[in-house]
């Protein structure tokens, strides 16, 4: 008696530049229509056996390479109009990747390639680019109200403004990812992800800094973080630095 529409999901994952000096993306140069040669975030249908959390879990590694990393569920996309095909209601998540993980990301079967993209999000724009191989994608964001209630949210909307683009509706889910991981740097734990098991404090300061976009004062971030981390009597070279530091490791209080 019912239609019966498909679901995909998606994964948004983000990892740190080798500098620590930027957010950077995962995104796959897709093999088949629609959108044929684009790029886009890892993904695919659901199968009828299996949960979202796991479809998302097989299509990483299938697109990827990569597993066992921290994955969240971020958003429901659904749009009538959002798939040429059908319709599709996507369900996307978060990943994050440690900055020592980074080369182990590689296309499988359903991409051409994956490759990173520096992530730029500032002055109402975002920018996606990949020096090595001189692409950029960038979107201007056009910001609207939408009543809720008796209030009214302020939401961005991405527009296009450079010559290639990503598929599908894949420009609003990093756009909600980047909000969504700048509000709970905040409150939660979730950016100890994004460092490898041994981290420096100015490493760590670094990786907040860029997802929140602002510089923090040392002593009130070591103050933050005192109670999360335990020193493992050795030391090595930060990232962000020159000369060498303590080395640490993430301890939930």
């Amino acid at each position: 008696h019912y239609e019966r529409p498909s679901v995909t999901v998606d994964m948004l994952l983000f990892g740190m530049s080798r500098d620590l000096k930027c957010l950077k993306v995962l995104l796959i140069k897709r093999n088949n229509h629609p959108y044929i040669d684009c790029y886009a975030l890892p993904g695919g249908f659901v199968n009828i056996t299996e949960s979202a959390y796991t479809a998302a879990c097989r299509e990483l590694e299938e697109e990827t390479g990569l597993k066992d990393i921290y994955m969240e569920q971020l958003y429901t996309m659904s749009q009538p109009d959002r798939d040429p095909r059908m319709r599709v209601i996507d369900i996307a998540y978060i990943a994050l990747l440690p900055y020592d993980k980074a080369g182990e990301a590689k296309a499988g079967d359903d991409a051409k390639e994956a490759l990173w993209f520096q992530i730029t999000y500032e002055n109402h724009k975002i920018k996606l680019q990949n020096k090595e191989r001189n692409i950029s994608i960038e979107y201007a964001l056009i910001e609207k109200e939408f009543p809720n209630g008796v209030l009214k949210i302020k939401n961005y909307i991405p527009e296009q403004i450079s010559e290639e683009a990503l598929a599908f509706d894949h420009a609003q889910i990093i756009l909600e990812g980047l909000m969504r991981l700048r509000n709970k740097v905040s409150y939660t734990d979730v950016a100890f992800n994004l460092v490898p098991r041994e981290f420096t404090l100015p490493d760590l300061q670094k990786v907040y800094e860029v997802i929140l976009g602002e510089e923090l004062y040392k002593t009130n971030f070591r103050s933050k973080v005192k109670n999360k981390v335990v020193s493992l009597g050795k030391s090595g070279k930060p990232l962000s630095g020159n000369r060498k530091a303590a080395l640490y490791q993430y301890c939930e209080e």
